[in-house]
């Protein structure tokens, strides 16, 4: 979910102070809330909410840059349809799994997955994939259609 040196590089480009997490199962988690709160400098806030929980949480003025994570596009479908604005979405690490194929270089995808960045992007939200700040972003639409 979080990867050391690409989030370091995230956080510089974004000048973000606070990273936030949403999904329900890393939520309930204590190992894994414990291993991401490591993951991030210590200088950088951290926020784990449930899908609700980050409804809540975005749903107020937000007083420091942020970067949301989210282990896939469901989550962050839910946030919209909940009133939450996302302009973009960058879409990395999504790695092999056995329901998923490669949909871009290292970024794998599940038929379910591609259906909700396609509701993602009817909604007018801008989906990329840029694995780091010096790469050139690239609109997924082209890769869904394949």
């Amino acid at each position: 979910m979080i990867h050391g040196q690409v989030m370091t590089a995230w956080i510089k480009n974004r000048k973000a102070n606070q990273v936030v997490i949403v999904d329900d199962g890393v939520a309930s988690d204590d190992y894994m809330i414990e291993v991401l709160e490591m993951a991030i400098p210590e200088e950088i806030a951290i926020g784990i909410f449930t899908k609700e929980e980050g409804v809540q949480f975005f749903s107020q003025e937000l007083e420091e840059p942020t970067i949301l994570i989210a282990k896939g596009p469901g989550v962050l479908n839910y946030l919209v349809d909940n009133g939450i604005g996302i302009d973009e979405i960058d879409v990395g690490g999504m790695g092999a799994r056995d329901e998923r194929s490669v949909l871009y270089k290292n970024i794998s995808t599940s038929p379910e997955e591609n259906e909700e960045f396609e509701k993602l992007i009817k909604k007018n939200v801008n989906v990329y994939i840029q694995v780091m700040p010096q790469n050139k972003p690239v609109s997924i639409s082209e890769y869904l259609k394949k």
